[in-house]
């Protein structure tokens, strides 16, 4: 099954002009630990951290936060129906904010990642702001029937029987002291990795120096990345 995949990138010019013209509606979700968004965040931006987006009340730790959950946070936010939502972190933790929001349906074409994180933003000397503001709250509602739902989320059942099909590849993307067992985060049962999955870490689809450092590589260049792992766009992925 294939989609059209909207563009999801924005550069920092890109969003500097927009925040210049005062576009109504725009929300920028900072997603960094308090004390670093504290320190300096992009004018406008509304602060989301990981506790925000865990399920509250799961045995397991650090869990998909619910529906319900989700609409509560957005609805503190201040976003509304008609907003586009433009996210952003220094490493990867926007992107489990993108996921969480495109899995209960949020339309992709309004939902947006910051290429090169605040670090780009900084880069190119645009400001930063230290007072948080204060949105107004709104009642959101997320769509009633979310078309990209199932294709973006899977159970263990599915990951283990994938590990058997040549159709299908699991990806480990963590970093490599992680892969090798050498690191073990927070609330991790064990340290080490899947037997038999694909590792590329997160680190290679990324440019490594230069002005765009921290900005996603090009189209060509990742696929090219995945594909000499073997990770190719005939084949389902299940990444972790």
């Amino acid at each position: 099954m294939t989609y059209a995949h909207p563009e999801i990138i924005i550069s920092p010019e890109e969003l500097k002009a927009l925040l210049e013209a005062k576009k109504p509606d725009l929300r920028l979700l900072d997603v960094r630990p308090p004390r670093l968004y504290y320190r300096g965040h992009i004018p406008g931006a509304l602060r989301v951290w990981r506790p925000d987006i865990e399920a509250q009340e799961h045995f397991l730790p650090e869990m998909m936060a619910s529906r319900a959950q989700v609409e509560k946070l957005l609805s503190r936010l201040g976003v509304a129906s008609n907003h586009t939502l433009v996210i952003y972190s220094e490493k990867y933790y926007h992107t489990r904010l993108w996921w969480l929001l495109a899995y209960y349906g949020f339309p992709l074409e309004r939902l947006k990642l910051l290429n090169g994180g605040i670090g780009a933003w900084k880069a190119r000397g645009y400001p930063l702001k230290i007072l948080p503001p204060w949105p107004r709250k709104t009642d959101f509602r997320l769509p009633d029937k979310p078309n990209l739902q199932e294709p973006l989320c899977c159970t263990l059942p599915e990951v283990k029987e994938a590990l058997a099909d040549p159709r299908k590849v699991v990806l480990d993307v963590r970093s490599p002291g992680e892969y090798l067992g050498e690191e073990q985060l927070r609330h991790a049962a064990s340290p080490g990795r899947i037997p038999g999955v694909t590792f590329i870490p997160w680190q290679e689809t990324l440019v490594q120096e230069g002005p765009n450092q921290g900005y996603f590589k090009s189209a060509r260049e990742i696929l090219d990345l995945f594909a000499a792992r073997g990770v190719t766009p005939d084949k389902h992925v299940y990444i972790y």
